[in-house]
């Protein structure tokens, strides 16, 4: 049970996403991390409870643990590690050392990439895990290295994130942005201030199913999508690049074609989409 007063929950991995969950919970009920001490500094100075964690020592998560000895959820936002063998070793570092702490639940920020649909299909929670590239085959060995712990843990498979700072739109500004193959793939994204709002939610849900598949409300082909932006912006269409050199570029994430339902995580959460799909997000109504 959570102690009146002292941080409780653990945003690991303060990023894009997290410090967007820290603007919406009181301060005094969260701790949020980096590897970085300049930035912890930069929390602190805002007010925010911060600690220096790297999920390659096993210290520094000790430490953690040691000066907020209340902690009963942790949201893990932390990329598999590079180096080694084991892309799931930071997982097995931090199980290793929560075992015993009182931890609750671990929300893991995983990806839709799991799933590995390449063909158009339609992926839920009960779709098999079939990852076919290294960045989906090392979240799906993080998720099963926290569920083969005993803390119990609910993997977000998450899309691309975007907000009015980041994502398509301002790849396609500044030229950047090309489709791939004909860019008639199907195509999934959450804007960052709803995921924040399901990361809080969940944060406030007693039981919580192994996996909850997050996006919007509609997929849509990516040719779809840019055509859309470039006539709002009146700009052309981007260029195109072949399937092969976006593999050779391991830009795996771009081949992705499959269509997220996320029927299961409204109705778990109790939640609505304050953009439900990429015309709100990107021109949202002032």
């Amino acid at each position: 049970m959570a102690i009146k007063g002292e941080p409780h929950v653990v945003l690991l991995g303060g990023g894009y996403t997290l410090q967007r969950v820290a603007e919406l919970i009181p301060r005094e009920c969260f701790v949020i991390t980096s590897r970085s001490a300049g930035t912890c500094d930069s929390w602190r100075a805002q007010g925010w409870n911060a600690h220096q964690v790297s999920l390659e020592n096993r210290e520094s998560i000790a430490s953690l643990f040691a000066a907020y000895p209340h902690i009963r959820q942790i949201v893990d936002s932390v990329p598999p590690l590079r180096a080694g063998s084991d892309p799931a070793t930071g997982v097995r570092n931090l199980v290793s050392v929560a075992m015993g702490k009182g931890i609750e639940r671990i929300l893991y920020l995983s990806t839709t990439g799991v799933f590995g649909g390449r063909d158009g299909s339609v992926v839920t929670e009960e779709t098999p895990p079939a990852p076919w590239n290294p960045q989906g085959q090392a979240r799906w060995s993080s998720e099963q290295a926290y569920r083969e712990s005993c803390i119990p843990c609910t993997a977000l498979r998450l899309p691309a994130i975007y907000g009015f700072d980041r994502g398509l739109l301002w790849s396609i500004r500044n030229g950047t942005y090309r489709l791939v193959g004909h860019g008639n793939s199907w195509s999934n994204r959450i804007h960052v201030e709803d995921l924040a709002r399901i990361i809080v939610a969940a944060l406030g849900i007693e039981e919580l199913p192994p996996v909850l598949c997050v996006s919007d409300d509609e997929p849509a082909r990516a040719c779809d999508v840019v055509r859309f932006v470039c006539e709002r912006e009146g700009l052309p269409m981007p260029g195109f690049v072949s399937e092969e050199d976006t593999l050779r570029a391991g830009a795996f994430t771009m081949l992705s074609n499959q269509r997220v339902k996320n029927d299961h995580m409204k109705r778990v959460l109790g939640i609505s989409l304050r953009y439900p799909s990429y015309r709100e997000g990107f021109y949202p109504i002032k």
